[in-house]
């Protein structure tokens, strides 16, 4: 250790290096243990209440007995192990029972229930909570639904006897309640909200909130409530879970599955969503096994190498000193030992500080990457990281020392080693270029995985840095000799010097390996980036998007124009998604502002396509009163049953009414043998409606054949005269087996229509306002049964509807595979929403004023928001994942790699820097000016380093390439893949740049301060 005062500078060198290798191998266990535990927080904390929880039932068996009653909830609780109890916090005991209320009509029934503590979490808003046995607190929606106001007494059905049949209980209203606004007492389970909702059936039935009542109630023999069940509901202690006790709720919910109460004692049940958030955060532990080694192994492997060629020139160092040794008798083993009993105590001196220095590091960028709370633990995997870095040095600092020790001593005399020009590698340098290169070779086949696969990217670097480094030898010394022919002396005595100096070939190999590393973390992280925005985007489908409740879509239309006359801002869109998997929907949209407002990750579609999606250009036959009438003209339709006997023929409307409503409306019946009609009848019209069929019924398999002339359609009370024709703008019905309707005209104002039925019932004559093939836009393949570009798609009321694909969506925003795109008003014309539709509204901006404003119009029009979301909120679902915090390590690798290449020139100068300075001095001497002194010290560094960034660049490009595929970009794949692993070539410049900027500013500082060095008298310094 004495020997290192001399040299202090090569000493903190040394140690910083190995320092740094120490915490790359200690920060991998000690991060990914952190990045767990914040993982298990974050799944936990932001899954909804009922899946976070876990709810024991105990119910009465089906065999149930009158006299004996369900468990006690204690008895529910205590079937919850010990070993997971302190994971949760006390649980909230009840009972649930039945409460149909008797002498009402329609029927109303519900839920009577008790938790332990449900007074705290209410507010009560007339009377009392309830503290007797019979005493009950009713939600404020019954007591305004229902009058169940405090005071009123209510019989309900009480428990059944063993013959089925149940008795009458009478409860009090004591009082009225509300929820308590953003508390998780009751763990998802809300009592309020059915109040009046319909009940199942067809009886009429409807529901009644949950009813508030003391324990008693339950416990009372006398008052016979129907107790159905007892309860113990553990809601998850956030601070007490682990990612330990997060991976056991698996083996909970299988301990719970073999719970038996015993005989006669009731059925239990545990009902939680814990056992899948455990799968889905073993999941993402899987996932960060592939990143966080990836970019730190390879880190690893750098700091090695480094570690591994600066000692190499150490060693060089020492030659003569070893050689002296040699001279005084001592063997080659002794001259080992004595490098090891220098080199050994710098590098293990490292260990202690690098293990302080990766748990520092953790503190510092779990803080900066991982979302509060930050757990760090000091667990085994640390302490074996730590051994391990330990034995990597001792094993390095060995390979080093042999290197030197075994050389002849007549070399060791020598201040330059002599080195051949030779294009041949070693046998060292070909063993490892053979076994990295294999490596590479087979990982780029697809034959490799694991591990081993995790380091081919660095391995890259490595086979092409060696190879490099030593081709410097023979390449330099051919260049510079030939330079030095022409009298280029300054760039000839350069690549001369950087032929016969070692520290060039290092420089090269550490450089080429940590730009690889550089080049690699750089593009690794912005694809990570740009595939979790993609899929925001592609999730989100516009920058906020606001859910409605209800398929009202005349009045979101209408409150839309209120907020956005322009149409730019804020959009309809209204999703049919019929069951089935696999089955596709369809998105209505305005195109004009669907394309504006839409995110497309891969870029909207050109305005062409969206144009082939608008409706026929036909004006509607509007209709405008409360009254209609039409006379029918030389008919000769004529209807025959299939037994001979005539009938009579039905004629009616199709009307959409201005709420969007289809009135399928009877207007009377042509008699039997009759020419001529006057039909008419009353409408709901006052607002206008829109005729878009005409039809004709029969009995069911009569035939119906013949011709009739409509006209003198009237309005009332206007007395408005509305045209039929010209027949042109009704849509001929081609025959077929169902029969044929063919229009005709002789004025514009009547309509004359033949028609046959070919054995059904009805049939109808649509107007070409209403599209009988809908122009639409198909994402993946057409829906089966299609013929060509025609298909049967889901129209809004649910029903199939004719379409033909006009063009094609890689991917439709928003939406799963298989969507199908069409006009929303093209959809709408003679179709009324049906109930499985599903409204929002997109808007251009993320811009809370503009979602406040559209809210409060769509109240004014009976709509309601449910929901609203932002690509942002999207985005941070994808953020906040092991995926992601893993990958964006990159972005510490690429920083700490570019610091290694340059503690690395810095070294490599420091430990030779003698030997450079008396050349440069020798130069000085021979009439050299102090300038070109300069220069020739500052290009000596330069080509090294260009050669190792630009090979380093080519080599991180070719390891992202393979290496890419097989990080993942997600804690779950999205719906809709939008997977681009093209290189980021823009994060590949800044990430060079950025290596040659440092590297330069250190070799030209670097070269500055040797040549400095370079006084004459150095030319007096003997070994």
């Amino acid at each position: 250790m004495k020997r290192w005062r001399y040299r202090p500078f090569q000493a903190v060198a040394v140690v910083a290096l190995a320092a740094l290798m120490t915490a790359c191998a200690a920060f991998a266990p000690l991060y990914y243990r952190a990045m767990q535990q914040t993982l298990t927080h974050s799944v936990l904390a932001g899954a909804p209440a009922i899946t976070s929880s876990l709810q024991l039932t105990a119910t009465r068996p089906s065999d149930f007995d009158p006299s004996r009653s369900v468990v006690p909830p204690e008895i529910v609780a205590d079937q919850l192990d010990d070993t997971y109890r302190d994971s949760f916090l006390p649980p909230v005991l009840g009972y649930n029972g039945g409460a149909t209320v008797l002498g009402v009509t329609p029927g109303v029934f519900g839920a009577v229930i008790w938790r332990s503590g449900q007074c705290d979490h209410v507010e009560i808003v007339k009377g009392s909570c309830p503290e007797a046995a019979g005493q009950v607190a009713v939600s404020v929606a019954d007591a305004k639904n229902f009058g169940f106001e405090p005071g009123t007494t209510l019989d309900v059905s009480g428990i059944p006897g063993v013959d089925g049949q149940s008795g009458s209980v009478e409860l009090e209203v004591v009082g009225t309640y509300r929820p308590s606004p953003d508390d998780d007492f009751w763990l998802g389970q809300t009592p309020t909200g059915r109040s009046g909702a319909p009940g199942p059936g067809l009886s009429g039935a409807v529901q009644h909130d949950w009813w508030l009542t003391p324990r008693e109630t339950f416990e009372d023999p006398g008052l016979g409530v129907d107790t159905q069940q007892s309860t113990a509901a553990y809601g998850v202690d956030l601070d007490a879970v682990g990612v330990a006790e997060m991976l056991q709720f698996n083996d909970m919910t299988d301990a719970l599955a073999r719970v038996d109460l015993g005989e006669g004692m009731g059925d239990f049940a545990a009902d939680t969503g814990l056992d899948a958030l455990a799968d889905n955060v073993q999941k993402q532990i899987d996932q960060s096994r592939v990143t966080v080694p990836l970019l730190l192994a390879q880190l690893f492997l750098l700091s090695v190498v480094v570690l591994w060629l600066v000692l190499m020139a150490i060693t060089e160092q020492r030659r003569p000193e070893v050689a002296l040794a040699r001279l005084r008798g001592h063997s080659r083993r002794g001259a080992r030992r004595l490098l090891l009993a220098e080199l050994v105590p710098i590098t293990l001196l490292a260990v202690l500080p690098g293990a302080v220095l990766a748990y520092a590091a953790t503190w510092v960028v779990g803080g900066a990457l991982l979302p509060d709370p930050l757990v760090v633990e000091l667990r085994w995997p640390f302490v074996a990281a730590v051994v391990l870095a330990a034995v990597v040095l001792a094993g390095v600092t060995l390979l080093a020392s042999r290197r030197v020790a075994n050389e002849p001593v007549e070399r060791l005399l020598r201040r330059v080693p002599p080195r051949r020009a030779r294009w041949a590698l070693g046998t060292g340098e070909a063993v490892l270029v053979a076994g990295a290169g294999a490596i590479t070779v087979v990982f780029a086949v697809g034959g490799l995985d694991g591990p081993v696969a995790l380091a081919a990217p660095g391995l890259i670097g490595v086979v092409v840095g060696v190879v490099l480094a030593h081709l410097t030898t023979p390449t330099a010394a051919a260049t510079g000799r030939r330079m030095l022919a022409r009298g280029r002396v300054r760039g000839g005595t350069s690549m001369l010097d950087a032929a016969r100096s070692p520290a060039t070939r290092r420089i090269i190999a550490i450089v080429t390996i940590a730009s690889a590393l550089v080049v690699f973390s750089a593009d690794a992280l912005v694809i990570g980036q740009r595939n979790r925005a993609s899929a925001a985007k592609q999730e989100a489908g516009a920058p906020m998007v606001a859910e409605l409740a209800g398929t009202d879509l005349a009045s979101v239309r209408t409150a839309l124009e209120e907020v956005d006359p322009t149409g730019k801002r804020a959009t309809p869109v209204l999703r049919i998604q019929p069951p089935g998997d696999g089955a596709s929907g369809t998105l209505a949209v305005v195109p004009e502002a669907f394309t504006d407002i839409a995110l497309f990750p891969g870029g909207a579609p050109d305005a062409s396509v969206w144009s082939r999606l608008a409706a026929p250009d036909v004006e509607p036959i509007v209709l405008t009163g409360d009254a209609l009438s039409v006379d029918l003209t030389d008919s000769t339709l004529r209807s025959v049953r299939a037994d001979g006997t005539p009938t009579p023929v039905t004629v009616g409307f199709d009307l959409v009414h201005a709420s969007g409503q289809t009135l399928h409306m009877e207007l009377g019946e042509l008699p039997v043998g009759a020419r001529s009609a006057t039909l008419g009848r009353t409408v709901s019209c006052t607002a206008g409606c829109i005729l878009t069929g005409i039809w004709f019924k029969t009995f069911p398999a009569a035939g119906m054949k013949g011709r009739v002339t409509f006209s003198h359609l009237v309005a009332e009370p206007s007395g408005a005269a509305v045209p039929l024709g010209p027949a042109d703008q009704w849509a001929p019905y081609s025959a077929t087996a169902s029969g044929s309707m063919e229009p005709s005209s002789t004025t514009p104002d009547d309509l004359t229509i033949e028609l046959r039925n070919g054995g059904v019932a009805e049939i109808t004559l649509n107007h070409a306002w209403v599209p009988t093939l809908v122009p639409a836009l198909a994402s993946g393949a057409l829906p089966p049964g299609s013929s060509g570009n025609e298909f049967g798609m889901t129209g809004i009321d649910g029903e199939v509807q004719d379409a033909a694909a006009v063009g094609t969506l890689d991917a439709v925003p928003g939406s799963p595979p298989n969507t199908i795109v069409a006009d929303l008003e093209t959809l709408q014309r003679g179709r009324q929403v049906s109930s499985i539709g599903q409204l929002s509204v997109w808007f251009a901006e993320a811009d809370q004023q503009l979602l406040d404003d559209t809210t409060e119009a769509l109240a004014d029009h009976g709509v309601a928001v449910v929901d609203a979301r932002t690509v942002a909120d999207v985005r941070r679902s994808y953020d906040e994942s092991a995926a992601a915090w893993s990958l964006q390590l990159a972005a510490l690798v690429g920083v700490l790699a570019v610091l290694i290449e340059l503690l690395a020139l810095v070294v490599s100068a420091a430990s030779g820097w003698r030997g450079r300075t008396r050349d440069l001095a020798a130069l000085r001497m021979s009439g050299v000016g102090r300038r070109s002194i300069r220069s020739m010290a500052v290009a000596a560094q330069m080509p090294a380093v260009l050669v190792g960034v630009v090979a380093g660049t080519v080599s991180g490009l070719l390891g992202a390439r393979l290496a890419m595929p097989l990080v993942p970009l997600f804690a779950t794949a999205p719906e809709v893949s939008t997977l681009d692993l093209d290189t980021a070539f823009g994060a590949v410049l800044v990430a060079v740049g950025v290596s040659l900027v440092v590297l330069g500013l250190g070799s030209v500082v670097i070269g500055r301060a040797l040549a400095g060095r370079a006084r004459l008298q150095r030319l007096r310094e003997t070994m």
